[in-house]
């Protein structure tokens, strides 16, 4: 599955006002039970216990927190940027304004290997210096799908 189909318009929020890592994972299980009809309450609950286990906070003020669930048919993914910055026991220690929460099947028949790719594919995005000045500038979800498609594009490109 390319990054683009992952993280559509739809599945995009920009500039949101969140006070705090719980209401950024409250906010993410919502759009997510939206999308995939999951109960919000069990992803929310599966993201927060992901999250005692140590942060998904991956430096350079983004997060992508994470997890697998069973009764999905694919995986889903949510990314919003941040009115302010929060808190979310970054590895480096900032604060957070990028947000991108994935959730994925237990028993897809790729398994583990479609997790991580997705996961990789979401982290070399938002980790990307230029790209993430990008996302942090849009003020519309179409801005920022548009810089998920020219990655997505890029990503099929043969290295030069």
């Amino acid at each position: 599955m390319r990054i683009s189909d992952l993280i559509t318009p739809a599945s995009i929020a920009v500039r949101v006002h969140i006070d705090d890592k719980p209401d950024a994972l409250r906010f993410a299980a919502m759009a997510l039970g939206s999308r995939s009809g999951l109960n919000p309450e069990v992803i929310r609950q599966a993201l927060a216990a992901r999250e005692a286990l140590g942060s998904t906070g991956i430096g350079r003020g983004v997060a992508v927190p994470h997890v697998c669930l069973p009764d999905l048919d694919r995986p889903y993914a949510f990314l919003c940027s941040l009115a302010k910055p929060i808190g979310f026991d970054s590895i480096d220690g900032e604060r957070v304004d990028l947000v991108c929460a994935v959730i994925n099947p237990t028993n897809s028949q790729s398994g583990a290997s479609e997790s991580l790719t997705n996961l990789a594919a979401i982290s070399r995005l938002l980790r990307d210096k230029d790209r993430a000045s990008a996302l942090r500038k849009a003020t519309r979800p179409a801005d920022i799908y548009d810089v998920i498609v020219r990655e997505a594009e890029k990503a099929r490109q043969p290295a030069s």
